[in-house]
């Protein structure tokens, strides 16, 4: 007999309380039923009335031959044994022998009411983690049934945390000063900060997201300076061990609240401090990136300076182009085609392959005969100054890319006669034969079982244990249930992997043909190839057709209410359909209306244009803008396509462009 009794609630700070407030919903129900006791238990939980069905399903998913669903299974019912539903001695005990994750780390640090390993369990709440929320809570509750409750600042420490995790920074703050009322703050940092290094992380984001920054900001470079020199208190060989780390901590998040506060010269020094400090390439990374960010703002010379330094530092090369692609903006519009070969050879030896922007751009300068005999021989320290050399990097540097500096790639292709991609046929079917893991079957059940609007969470939980075929036929199975956003996102992350080599079938994956019968009937009435419109929708929406975006475009094409009116009437004078006349009226979401408009608008502007690309700057942009720009432009227009102002609208055009050209190459290549 399955019994529901009221959750009884653990009387601790503020933690429940938040909680309940800020509970995660669990997913929506649906109608299909699966043969699989785990997914029709997914399907059914959500209504209450049929919690006794849900826990009967997954108790018998316990019994499963696959070790994923019976650890997904116990989970479920731990969650549901912590919200309140009395399950039997057999399944308790059962939930606790298969739990894994969060929940087996939670049921391990309750186990033996182990204070440090329920601490290090408590304090390691990170964002995305929404699934742990309850675990984290089962521990608290069962410390204090009994009796073992932690003291006044461990438990402030905890809120705090937890605090920072919803973002409420003025709570989080709030806790965290229990540690200024009963220790030596603001003198030293709180020994539980050193044995918790991850809480200075979260103190800060808590005096950077309030009114108390440049509190924060000296407190930060006190404690830092006095861990620099001799400790207060007794080391620990845990405390020893993680004093370089509170440091960079401290440097790195008094740098961020400087940087909010506008004082960005100390920003740009701390960054540095902490950059020497990294624990990690990622973090290295970070420093860096910062330091050029604030140079950006300074002179050009002050740049150059900055990048020359940092470089050597590097570790992913391509987690700085958004800063040299802006850059390389500012220096083509005035023409400083010495600046640009200076960026160039500092950068060259690098991974970056922004770099393929600047090889193009040195490219066109050689052609236009714009780079004098100073400038030649600042090139010829390190190569010809011939313009296939250059249109030779940027082929190169972009090899493996899908970004839209796939638009480098095609320019010299064509500069080159070479081939845009160059694809290994291998694709989701050499694995045939092959007998699929547990983890992939599990995974595949969701597809199966009409269960796939759950999949996402797990994907996400066990993404880095899988295997790229496997990950590759997830993305396909997402694919197939129109998820194309999912689909594709899965894809941009598994292809970033080490090792990792492009095949034909991952680019299928990235480019779709959604809506194809669509798109090709709207090519055919509008003489618009439909690789470009292809390429517009992927761009705009990645092939959701309900999006709207925060400036209220809407739709595959993401047209704004205005625009689409308008053309709707346009193409109603013209003899076309009467939108309005519809069952719904005008209605974006429709990817009949919405493809057919957005493609009458793209075809509209390009009767004005006469050039695609201008075409779709002014999509992007606006007509009155793009005829500005062009007004006040003295260079040829694919050099002029660099000096557009607005980001958005200079990487739209590029990643179209370059869109259009991967779905050609795909799909109608003749």
């Amino acid at each position: 007999m399955i019994k529901r009794f009221p959750f009884k609630t653990c009387v601790f700070r503020g933690l429940l309380l938040i909680i309940f407030i800020f509970s995660f919903p669990s997913c929506s129900a649906a109608d299909s039923k699966v043969e699989s006791d785990f997914y029709k238990g997914l399907i059914v939980k959500s209504d209450p009335e049929k919690i006794p069905d849900a826990v009967k399903l997954f108790e018998n998913a316990l019994e499963s031959s696959n070790e994923y669903i019976r650890q997904a299974a116990s989970a479920e019912l731990a969650v549901l044994e912590f919200s309140g539903t009395e399950l039997s001695a057999k399944t308790s005990k059962s939930i606790r022998e298969e739990a894994s994750g969060w929940w087996g780390a939670a049921f391990d640090a309750a186990k033996d009411f182990d204070r440090e390993k329920a601490l290090n369990f408590l304090l390691s709440l990170r964002q995305g983690e929404e699934a742990s929320v309850e675990a984290r809570l089962y521990v608290l509750r069962e410390f204090e049934k009994q009796g073992e409750l932690f003291s006044e600042s461990e438990m402030a420490a905890i809120d705090g945390q937890f605090s920072i995790f919803i973002s409420r920074y003025n709570d989080a703050l709030r806790f965290f000063r229990t540690f200024q009322e009963n220790s030596i703050w603001p003198q030293r940092i709180p020994q539980l900060f050193l044995e918790y290094p991850v809480l200075i992380n979260d103190l800060g984001r808590a005096f950077q997201y309030t009114s108390t920054g440049i509190e924060g900001f000296s407190l930060f470079l006190q404690w830092e300076r006095n861990l620099a020199g001799e400790m207060a208190f007794e080391s620990t060989q845990t405390i020893a061990d993680n004093i370089d780390i509170a440091r960079y901590n401290l440097l790195f998040f008094a740098a961020r609240i400087a940087r909010r506060n506008g004082r960005n010269a100390d920003a740009n020094s701390l960054f540095e401090q902490a950059l020497y400090l990294a624990p990690d390439s990622e973090q290295s990374d970070a420093c860096a990136w910062y330091v050029l960010e604030l140079s950006l703002n300074e002179t050009p010379e002050f740049f150059f300076q900055q990048l020359e330094k940092i470089v050597p530092y590097w570790r992913n090369g391509n987690y700085f182009n958004d800063l040299l692609e802006r850059f390389l903006q500012t220096l083509v519009s005035r023409q400083d085609w010495k600046g640009i070969i200076r960026i160039f050879n500092i950068i060259q030896e690098s991974k970056a392959s922004v770099k393929a922007g600047y090889a193009w751009v040195i490219a066109r300068a050689i052609e236009e005969g714009y780079l004098s005999q100073e400038e030649k021989l600042l090139l010829l320290r390190s190569y010809s100054a011939e313009p296939h050399v250059f249109m030779q990097i940027a082929y190169d540097a972009t090899e493996n890319e899908t970004t839209s500096l796939l638009y480098y790639r095609y320019l010299s292709a064509v500069f080159l006669e070479k081939p845009f991609l160059e694809l290994s046929e291998e694709n989701a079917a050499s694995g045939e034969g092959k007998e699929i893991s547990s983890a992939l079957e599990f995974l595949l059940g969701f597809f199966a079982h009409n269960a796939v609007e759950y999949v996402n969470p797990f994907i996400a939980q066990m993404e880095q244990e899988l295997a790229t075929e496997d990950l590759r036929a997830i993305a396909g199975a997402l694919e197939k249930e129109e998820m194309y956003s999912q689909s594709i996102r899965l894809v941009l992350r598994y292809i970033n992997r080490e090792d990792y080599t492009l095949v034909r079938r991952d680019m299928e994956l990235l480019f779709p043909r959604a809506y194809a019968e669509l798109v090709e009937e709207q090519a055919a009435a509008s003489g618009i190839a439909p690789e470009i419109i292809f390429g517009l929708i992927r761009t705009e929406s990645l092939f959701q057709s309900n999006v709207i975006s925060s400036a209220g475009a809407i739709g595959l094409t993401q047209l704004m209410p205005d625009t689409a009116l308008d053309m709707a009437g346009r193409i109603r004078r013209s003899g076309g359909p009467d939108f309005a006349s519809w069952e719904n009226g005008l209605d974006l979401g429709d990817p009949v209306q919405n493809i057919h408009i957005g493609v009458f608008y793209l075809n509209y502007l390009n009767e004005r244009f006469e050039n695609m690309m201008l075409s779709l700057l002014a999509y992007n942009g606006g007509m009155t803008r793009v005829r500005r720009w062009l007004s006040a432009n003295s260079l040829p227009l694919d050099l002029f396509y660099e000096t557009i102002a607005f980001y958005e609208t200079r990487d739209y055009g590029r990643r179209v462009m370059s869109a259009a050209e991967v779905y050609r190459e795909l799909y109608y290549q003749q």
